[in-house]
């Protein structure tokens, strides 16, 4: 889903729910969950969104000529309709509440479709530096990696692209699994995948309304700021959890 506003509110950082158990068994991660956007990837701003798509189908992509656009799908509360519940699980209704969003902004056929393009390209999302060497890291200590996404398109080509599909062992993608965050049947999708009971997984995310939900599982679960550039280093805090309580298998 994509937010379309200039200035996003900043997200509070949510505390872990890790408890105190003194059963090291019970404490041991074997598996880490890891959300794919805002947490290991930083997408495209709103405006970048746009002069990207502009450039694509040949027009004027200045800052300045995405601001009358911005407007447009301002005045038609882009920024709420485009983060519809169920989109992300459904990726013909992704599609279709797109395309109405931005017809309703009086924007023509070509440059819908280019934006379209841009927001269902999964290469114009930038991973952070520290993407790799934590994903590395985790397959070095037998930890299994999920990457838990609220997406509407396959993201492997991605990951692999960028050398990290190596490092994960499989993908709980809402749009193939029929379920978005916060429906706990991602979640639980995620651990069959990962072979893991919940006190056995950390979950690593950067919403507290959607990732967060995994804690009523049983999940312990890390909230980190929202990766707002590549350079932003947050999953030490990640690591500290999980080689803390990680259990070789």
């Amino acid at each position: 889903m994509r937010d379309v506003s200039a200035n996003p509110p900043p997200q509070e950082p949510f505390p872990s729910s890790t408890d105190h158990r003194t059963d090291e068994r019970a404490g041991a991660f074997t598996a880490v969950l890891v959300d794919w956007r805002g947490t290991l990837a930083v997408t495209l701003s709103p405006e970048q969104w746009i002069t990207t798509a502009l450039e694509e189908v040949g027009r004027p992509a200045s800052p300045v000529d995405a601001v009358p656009i911005l407007a447009r799908l301002d005045a038609v509360n882009a920024d709420e309709r485009l983060l519809s519940p169920g989109m992300d699980a459904d990726p013909a209704l992704h599609r279709r509440v797109f395309m109405e969003v931005l017809a309703d902004a009086g924007l023509d056929h070509e440059l819908a479709e280019a934006l379209y393009r841009v927001e269902s390209d999964p290469g114009h999302d930038r991973f952070a530096e520290d993407a790799l060497p934590f994903l590395a890291r985790a397959r070095a200590s037998g930890v299994r990696t999920v990457i838990v996404s609220d997406i509407h398109v396959d993201i492997r080509p991605r990951f692999d692209s960028a050398g990290l599909g190596a490092y994960v062992d499989a993908y709980a993608l809402s749009c193939e699994q029929g379920a978005e965050k916060p429906d706990p049947r991602l979640f639980e999708a995620a651990l069959r995948m990962a072979g893991a009971r919940p006190d056995e997984a950390l979950m690593v995310g950067d919403r507290h309304t959607h990732d967060g939900v995994a804690v009523a599982l049983g999940i312990t679960t890390l909230i980190l700021p929202p990766l707002r550039d590549e350079s932003d280093r947050r999953l030490n805090l990640a690591e500290a959890l999980l080689y803390r309580h990680t259990r070789q298998v």
